[in-house]
Order: structure tokens, then sequence, then C-alpha cells
């Protein structure tokens, strides 16, 4: 789906990426990120918050963690992170970077809260007082008060599968009774996800009711006295959205894949951010007339519902159909329709999710230039994959 714009967009990015796979300088179930767009695009991204007033904490997980692109987004005046997960706020911990906010969307676990207190976190979401219990006890054992936000929902809130939970809004304020007597956290805002989502039928981004539930939980906060210094309206965010969001009462917002280019307003329009990733392979082998891709990073986020996928092969860039395995199996190859042939460059544009792959990640800069250069290799977790002869 973002292929189209990938091609039309940065097609110089794509050509030297297929230059540098023939040279072998970059290999099969590779994601590559052009820093040099993804530089311009984290300065787009800060400059646009600043204007409507809006905090950033940059999302990682999509890209991997890469520290080379964690720096970028500091580089650019954005200081402060949200990790999906307590695993994921480790590894941005290891690489020296600032977690801004952590609980969201997936609760830490017991036992994981002091590890993460320590980090000096501006704010914790807890879904439950059990959890907000936890951080206290936490927050009390290192001596510290810690800046929560509820999560907060109703019965007609949307949620992804599995992303269930929370304080319901018509019982909110015997929650927070509750949470005020636990001396080690403090409430400071509220939050929801997705707060916005792509409308098919209005062909662009809309707020979600879930931002209304958020709006109704500020109101109730600030009628109990809470001082709301928060709120953050996570879902589809791009620079295009920011006017809308703050107009909404949004005080923070956490791009991740508006870095890239990939939200999904980018498949109907040119967004302010330029396409700055895409997915490597190449043909690996035929069978039966049939070309096989290499996979390892074939998770495609299908943000607008299924659709089909494409590729472009070779050289010339030649626009094939493409066929991936089943959900039960594993990707070790997708299929590649009409003709390729073995050890063929093959380019694909889609919206990744790296942290939940095998795939690699390689950042390269001066493509703009003319002067495209390889800065370094890295897992899926943000680590330092050694290619090449071992010494």
């Amino acid at each position: 789906m973002f292929l189209k714009s990938l091609v039309d967009r940065n097609r110089k990015f794509v050509e030297a990426v297929v230059s540098l796979h023939e040279e072998g300088a970059l290999e099969a179930n590779t994601f590559v990120f052009d820093l040099d767009a993804f530089r311009e695009n984290a300065k787009i991204l800060k400059e646009n918050a600043d204007k409507f007033h809006l905090n950033v904490y940059g999302m990682t997980k999509q890209m991997g963690y890469n520290p080379i692109l964690h720096q970028a987004i500091v580089d650019a005046g954005i200081e402060s992170f949200v990790a999906v997960d307590w695993m994921g706020a480790r590894l941005m911990h290891e690489q020296g970077y600032k977690i801004g906010h952590v609980g969201h969307l997936v609760q830490p676990p017991k036992g994981a809260a002091d590890d993460l207190l320590a980090m000096n976190p501006e704010v914790f979401t807890v879904f439950s007082v059990h959890k907000a219990r936890q951080v206290s006890d936490a927050a009390k054992r290192l001596n510290v008060v810690q800046p929560i936000l509820l999560r907060v929902y109703d019965d007609t809130c949307t949620f992804y599968p599995g992303h269930e939970g929370g304080f319901h809004v018509d019982t909110l304020e015997s929650s927070v009774r509750e949470i005020q007597k636990l001396p080690n956290v403090e409430i400071v805002g509220v939050t929801s996800f997705p707060a916005m989502l792509f409308n098919e039928s209005a062909g662009t981004v809309r707020p979600t009711h879930n931002f209304e539930v958020i709006q109704l939980a500020v109101e109730k906060l600030r009628r109990m006295g809470i001082v709301v210094k928060q709120v953050n309206a996570p879902g589809t965010t791009s620079s295009d959205v920011f006017e809308l969001m703050a107009s909404m009462g949004a005080t923070h917002v956490e791009p991740g894949n508006g870095f890239t280019g990939t939200t999904p307003l980018a498949t109907v329009q040119d967004v302010q951010e330029l396409p700055a990733v895409l997915y490597l392979s190449e043909i690996s082998h035929i069978h039966n007339g049939r070309g096989h891709v290499f996979g390892g990073g074939l998770y495609v986020d299908k943000v607008r519902g299924q659709y089909g996928l494409k590729a472009r092969v070779g050289k010339d860039l030649a626009e094939r159909d493409v066929e991936l395995i089943p959900d039960d199996g594993i990707d070790y190859y997708g299929y590649v329709d009409g003709q390729v042939e073995e050890g063929q460059t093959v380019i694909f544009g889609f919206r990744p999710q790296i942290f939940v792959t095998r795939g690699q990640v390689a950042v390269v800069e001066g493509i703009h230039e003319g002067k495209p250069v390889v800065l370094g290799y890295h897992d899926q977790n943000g680590r330092v994959i050694q290619r090449g002869p071992r010494q």
C-alpha cells in the first residue's frame, strides 16, 4: 500500500538501495532507512508540534529501537521516548536515551516497576488501582513520587484485539479516590488508544470515540481538583493531524510511523513527511516457475485492512504481485509472481513493525547527495550485527 508513495516521492532512495544490494553492501531481510529523509521528517514533526504547543514522545518500536534513528530524533529537539513495553524501555535506557512514557500500550508485569522507575520516566500509565499500588510501592522504595496517567475507556471505545483495559469513565471518580490514598504516585493526566484513526469513508484521519472519553475524563479529574498536566492522545500521528489534536485538548503526541512517512494518511495524499523506510529482499530461488523471496521481516502492518501486496523487482523496478504465507506459518519466504531471476533485488514498501520480526535494520546516509553510505547493521532490538569476516 505504501509502495507507490515510496517510489513516487523518494525514488533516489529506492535506486540507491538497489545499487547497494547489488554491490553486497546490503543484504536480504533488511529494513533500510534513508537517514537524510528521516532527519528531515523528525525536524518537521518537532516544528509542527511546537507550532501547536504539543509535546512529543518518540515511538520507535516500529524502527527496531535503532540507536542511529534515536539520535536523529534527539537531534531534532525531541528529547523523550515512549516505550511500548517494559522491554523496549530497557533497550532505550541501555542506549542512554530518556524515557518519557511507560506502561502504555503494555502494562509492565509485577517485579518490573522498580527497574522502570529507576529510569526516571516522566509518566507511567496504569490500567487499574492494583497497578497504581505496585507503582506506588516501587516509588516508595526509591523515595520518589511517580507521576501517572490513567488509561480510560467506556463501553463503546475502539480497541485493537488484545489492547483492552483501563478505568471505565463511569466509575473513574471512585478509582481516583482509591489512588489518591497511595503515598508515592500523583495523577497528572489521562490517555487512551487509539485516539485517532484513519476513516475510510472520509478518506482522512479522524478522532475516535476514545478521544471523547479522554475529554470527559479530563473534565471529571479537574472537577475533583486534580491539575491535569498531560492529555496524551496517541494513534495515527503525523504533522498533518497536529492542529486537530491540539484543538481537541491534546498536550502530548507519540509519532512512530510519522517519522518514516508511513501513516495511513500517506496512502491517500502527500503528507509532510517523506517515505524514509523500505524492506529489502531478493529472489532466493524458483520452484515450479514461482519466485521465492527471502522473508524474516514480512510482518505487514495492514493498517487499512486487507490489500494485495506488491513489490518492485530488479534494476528496472518492475512491479510484481506478492503472496505471503498464511498467518499460522513462519515467513521463511514469500512468493513473487511473474518473470524473476535468482538473486534479483526485491523492494517492498509496507508499514513495518520491526520489533515483532526477525528483520535486520540498516541506516543509509548521503543518498540525496549521490554518496550513499551504510552506517551500520542492527537487529530488531537495536543491537549491533557484525557483518563480514570475523576477526
